[in-house]
């Protein structure tokens, strides 16, 4: 079948290897900020860090499937994975996800360089199918350690990050105006206690012959029966959205009771989830971009093609 190789294979391994750890390590440094900025909603489909991911799993994916020395591959790996943890204090936790995550990157870069030995002709998709999500899981690892972190160090611990619910609740907002009528993320309390009560009782009366100090009183009995119900003190010039986000957050603490201790660990299990489950297109992209990346080292003579005959041994009748 014909081959890829790489020439000058001591040179450029090394190379190769030195830039997927640079840009594993830049990866690493520019999600972090994200997280510190509180859950994934700065990072837009063309902004650095997703960038910055789409490199390094393009890096990771070469290196792997490229590097033939098997201490250099693995080293690489290993250390374009693990480097990152560099960013956050030192801890037993972050010590067990980074070996986790180092033996992830071991063993994905060996199915893939296994997978490409085996291959007649590069296909990227046979050669990453094993090894490239494994990859995308130790990079979830990391960032859910980074929230963590992020989460133990704060006094006031939330089970969901402020901007993961801001992203989410778009998504989310039709949904509820079939619980809550008038619901609206960015509308303030007071506006959306009006429109609730207007989707209530619209057919049976206009809400809008009432005078506008009627309409007043109306307002404030809610919003103090709803802030009696919830609990909460409100000036009804809070978005509705930010008052849904503490209420949740303040359910799902009362539903932990005596494990709230165990918030940090259980949030960041949930931000692994949610990380994991956005990689999923995003390795489906990585595919195509591997293969138009090899394409374009074939083409500048980076990486050569090279014809090879394989003997069979088959045993028949």
């Amino acid at each position: 079948g014909t081959r890829l190789q790489t020439l000058n294979l001591n040179s450029k391994e090394i190379v190769l290897g030195i830039l997927t750890v640079a840009v594993g390590l830049a990866n690493a440094y520019l999600w972090k900020g994200v997280v510190l900025g509180g859950g994934l909603g700065p990072a837009a489909l063309y902004s650095l860090p997703v960038l910055a991911l789409f490199a390094f799993a393009i890096l990771f994916s070469l290196s792997s499937a490229f590097i033939r020395r098997r201490l250099t591959r693995a080293a690489t790996a290993i250390a374009s994975l693990t480097s990152g943890y560099l960013f956050v204090p030192f801890s037993g936790t972050v010590a067990a996800a980074a070996a986790a995550s180092a033996l992830a990157g071991w063993y994905a870069a060996d199915e893939i360089a296994h997978e490409e030995k085996d291959s007649a002709r590069f296909s990227a998709r046979k050669i990453l199918r094993g090894g490239l999500p494994v990859f995308f899981t130790a990079v979830a690892l990391t960032l859910a350690v980074f929230y963590f972190v992020t989460v133990s160090d704060q006094h006031d611990q939330t089970f969901l990050p402020k901007a993961m619910f801001d992203a989410a609740i778009p998504l989310l907002q039709r949904p509820l105006q079939g619980i809550l009528p008038g619901f609206r993320s960015d509308a303030s309390v007071d506006n959306f206690l009006l429109a609730f009560a207007a989707a209530q009782i619209g057919k049976e009366f206009d809400i809008g012959s009432l005078t506008p100090a009627e309409r007043e009183r109306l307002v404030a009995e809610s919003r103090r029966a709803l802030a009696a119900e919830l609990g909460i003190k409100l000036s009804g010039d809070e978005k509705a959205g930010d008052v849904l986000y503490e209420v949740t957050n303040a359910q799902v603490a009362k539903l932990l009771g005596p494990y709230h201790g165990y918030l940090p660990a259980i949030a960041a299990v949930g931000f692994f989830i949610a990380v994991k489950a956005i990689t999923m297109p995003v390795y489906w992209m990585t595919l195509l971009l591997v293969w138009l990346v090899v394409k374009c080292l074939v083409a500048a003579g980076i990486l050569r093609q090279k014809t090879e005959t394989v003997e069979v041994t088959r045993i028949g009748l």
